[in-house]
């Protein structure tokens, strides 16, 4: 699964109004300010994680994901933004980015749901991060700038619901949504009124927003035309914990011959071996990473016949075992 490239440039303004050096955290392949070749890139959904996860390091604040919400810009969605900044009102707004989500985040889930006094925005993301609490409150609080970047700067949410634990400082979170957060919920979520939502915006436009649209749905299909590797990276991922991957297994789930499966990973420089290989390290880091996890449990969710199999596989792509990469000796 991949993520939009020119996100990292949001990600780049909030790194240097810490004064942080950004090219720390984002690596040159991915992204630098002014690069036009890369003004439509994608990367993986690691390198994204892992973005996010040294800017977090980098900076030492809790609140990094509600700092970042004041350096979005709609130009940070390319043609999604521009669409957004043109629509007839935030209810309008809000289905479009739950409609088009997937041009900028295709691991990002957006829900909008509709009651007599409210439409709340729902959101979610797929797999574990190593941050998780950080990218909710910048990705909500993104959402919110935008609206208010339409509506107005009085534009005030009912209430606000957070996955994250109370933090020592909520100041910054009151601050910006005011004091309707709650913290400890089950779900990342703020809602406004039904009547903010339905007033007519000023800068409505409806041919603009056929325009964009027409280049979103273009942007899309070319996306889901080329998304062959990523389309076998989840099939690898979901059948990994029945400890049987074959690249028939894959082939027969993706509705295509395995000739033609090795062609197409062939013709992206890769093979159902090396996917199945990158996968099983980025999925390993991840859940190393990750407390949930015992040593054991991702042997097996790796696809391991037992946690010996999995330590030697670990200890020979990292150089090291998975309990000293935990950092708990061995």
């Amino acid at each position: 699964m991949s993520v939009y490239s020119p996100l990292l440039g949001h990600l780049w303004r909030t790194l240097d109004s810490y004064g942080l050096d950004p090219s720390l955290a984002i690596e040159e392949r991915l992204y630098r300010p002014g690069s036009a070749n890369r003004a439509n890139n994608r990367m993986s959904f690691v390198d994204y994680d892992s973005a996010i996860a040294q800017a977090y390091e980098l900076a030492g604040d809790p609140a990094l994901g509600i700092h970042s919400a004041q350096f979005m810009h709609p130009s940070h969605l390319g043609a999604l933004g521009h669409a957004w900044m043109a629509s007839s009102s935030l209810r309008d707004a809000l289905h479009r980015l739950e409609r088009f989500r997937h041009m900028f985040n295709e691991q990002v889930e957006i829900r909008i749901e509709e009651r007599p006094d409210r439409v709340r925005v729902i959101y979610e993301m797929t797999p574990d991060l190593r941050y998780p609490y950080v990218v909710a409150d910048g990705h909500l609080a993104n959402i919110f700038t935008l609206c208010r970047l339409n509506f107005g700067s009085k534009l005030n949410p009912i209430d606000v619901r957070l996955r994250r634990p109370e933090p020592a400082d909520p100041q910054p979170w009151l601050a910006f949504y005011g004091p309707v957060v709650q913290f400890g919920q089950s779900e990342d979520s703020l809602a406004i009124s039904i009547v903010d939502a339905d007033r007519s915006l000023t800068s409505s436009n409806s041919e603009l927003v056929e325009i964009h649209e027409h280049v979103i749905q273009k942007y899309l299909s070319k996306l889901q035309r080329d998304n062959i590797l990523n389309r076998t990276r989840l099939c690898i991922m979901e059948q990994l914990p029945s400890g049987r991957v074959t690249g028939d297994d894959l082939a027969k789930e993706l509705n295509m011959s395995k000739r033609t499966l090795r062609r197409k990973l062939g013709e992206k420089g890769e093979s159902f071996r090396s996917l199945l290989l990158n996968v099983r390290k980025d999925l390993a880091l991840r859940y190393i990473r990750s407390e949930n996890y015992t040593i054991t449990e991702i042997a097996f969710l790796l696809g391991f016949g037992d946690s010996s199999a999995f330590s030697r596989a670990f200890r020979s792509w990292f150089g090291e075992s998975p309990s000293e990469a935990r950092g708990v000796g061995s």
